[in-house]
Order: C-alpha cells, then structure tokens, then sequence
C-alpha cells in the first residue's frame, strides 16, 4: 500500500519548511496565499473559506492570484476548479463555467460535493485531470472510496481534502486516494507526529515515495 502524496497549507517558519521540504510534503497553496513558499504545490481555490465565513465565493481574488499563477515560473500540481461546499448539482455547474478559462493554466481538478453522484459527473470528466473529494465531513467519509475508484477507471487522480489525523491518514491510504491535504499538521509537534504515523512506520520514506 503505498503512501498518498501529501499537501499541508503554508507556514512562515523556516524551521518546519525546511522539515516539510525533506520530507517532500507539497504546499496547498490558498486563494489569497501565492506565492507558494514551497515545491511542489497546488492551488486551493478558497471556496471552502468563504463557505465557513458564510460569504460568497470570491471570485475577484480568485482571479487575481489565476493570473499571477498565469506567469510563475513554477506551475502547481493542480488547480481545484472553484466549486459550491455542499452544492451538488450546482456546484458542478458552477465548477463547468470555469473549466474553458482554467485549463491551459495548470492541471484541473473537479471538486466532488454532497448531492453528487458519479452518474453527474462521468460525463463532464474531460478536461479534468482529476477529482478533489471535497464536500462536509460525513459525505466525504461515506463517498470518498467510491470516487477514488471512479477516478482511476478514467485514468484520473483522486485527491481527498481535510485529512489531518492519523486514523484519516491512514484511511485516506486504505482506499488508494493519490494525494491529501490539511493544515492540521502545522497546528503542532504533536500534530505532525500524529500525521507522520498515519502515514505509516517509514513515513519518511513512503512521503518521497509518493512525491
């Protein structure tokens, strides 16, 4: 079982960047973040920030960092299309006017949320280069194995948003997700270390594994 590749949100200590960095662990960069302060990474599009501050998504700030992204030198992994936490069928609708202005950026991901099923999304996975299993908590935990293996029938990657804890670690490897991210390891020592064990008893070697 191999180890996913990890992604955790950025941090201005040198000391833990310079660990992250050794251990290979990507960025997930957030709207309103860029520059990334380490490689690899990839770019969170904020809406699940403006769903928790019950505002709009941000679609200017959004903007403003896509062309920024436009003309790094350095591309990140992927880009989550924006999307609706929670909004099913809306949700991607909304994901679908975005794609055409998206695509020759970096790499897409279409974020999966509660309401949709795979029937929904088969049909739009063009263009995409993978999913991001996104959506509250509950449904994530329920759905998320479902669409990982929908994901590698279409020859896609499937990444799985907010796994912080260990026993979500480790659970996020049992059903074979290619990367994950949180911030929940950057909170602490004892957060990380939790983290790092989730990933396994070699986590050093399985994260340059999975890099």
């Amino acid at each position: 079982m191999s180890a996913p590749k990890v992604y955790v949100g950025q941090t201005r200590s040198a000391a833990l960047i310079e660990r992250l960095c050794e251990m290979r662990f990507g960025e997930m960069t957030c709207r309103g973040e860029f520059p990334p302060r380490r490689s690899p990474w990839a770019f969170d599009n904020g809406a699940f920030g403006d769903w928790k501050a019950q505002r709009p998504f941000d679609g200017e700030r959004f903007w403003k960092d896509i062309r920024a992204i436009g003309s790094a030198d350095r591309a990140p992994d992927f880009i989550v299309c924006p999307d609706i936490v929670a909004g099913g069928l809306e949700s991607l609708a909304f994901s679908l006017t975005w794609r055409p202005h998206l695509a020759t950026i970096a790499p897409l991901y279409l974020a999966v949320q509660d309401g949709m099923v795979d029937a929904d999304v088969v049909p739009h996975l063009e263009g995409f280069a993978g999913l991001f299993v996104g959506g509250t908590l509950p449904w994530k935990l329920r759905s998320a194995r479902e669409w990982v293996r929908l994901a590698h029938r279409h020859g896609i990657k499937a990444h799985v948003g907010r796994v912080g804890t260990e026993r979500r670690v480790a659970w996020a490897r049992r059903i074979g997700a290619d990367s994950i991210d949180s911030c929940l390891p950057l909170w602490s020592e004892e957060n990380l270390e939790r983290f790092l064990r989730g990933l396994g008893p070699r986590h050093p070697e399985l994260a340059l594994e999975a890099a």
